[in-house]
């Protein structure tokens, strides 16, 4: 069987073509655009005040950084334990034993935990703020010491 192996350079081209922005077009201005958007503007009824919870909507700037380095370590938990599989360890996390021969399925797995884990740490984050970076934080260590782990395991 082959398997697919991810090297850290397809695992960081991964994440920057999934993390980066779509490009848009910009619209030809011309006058008669500017001079309706002149009339719109001072036509238009001025905004309100946001209402009071929207505050507590905000997002705290750290998690979206969480978010793309617990991508990255999922994306290297799978180098680091098909790397690990390949030369000679066990798998032991009972719920992946029996995915290891499939690198796909591996994979859709770790995707829909990740998926699942920052889907929570969102809505978490809509009622408590600090226990949804607290979240993210333990995570992202938790995943950091197995990726480690995986990659020590071999030597």
């Amino acid at each position: 069987m082959v398997r697919f192996a991810w090297s850290p350079s397809a695992a960081a081209l991964l994440v920057v073509l999934g993390c980066s922005a779509q490009a848009a077009a910009q619209e030809l201005v011309t006058t008669d655009t500017v001079s309706a958007a002149v009339v719109a503007q001072t036509f238009a009824p001025q905004p309100t005040l946001p209402p009071a919870g929207a505050a507590s909507q905000k997002r705290p700037a750290a998690l979206m950084p969480l978010y793309a380095s617990f991508i990255t370590l999922q994306v290297l938990d799978l180098h680091s334990t098909a790397y690990a599989l390949d030369r000679g360890a066990v798998e032991t996390n009972p719920a992946m034993k029996g995915l290891v021969d499939n690198q796909v399925a591996m994979g859709a797995m770790k995707a829909a935990g990740t998926a699942g884990v920052i889907f929570i740490s969102e809505k978490l984050r809509t009622k408590n703020k600090a226990a949804a970076l607290a979240l993210m934080i333990a995570s992202n260590t938790a995943m950091t010491w197995v990726v480690q782990h995986n990659y020590r395991a071999v030597r």
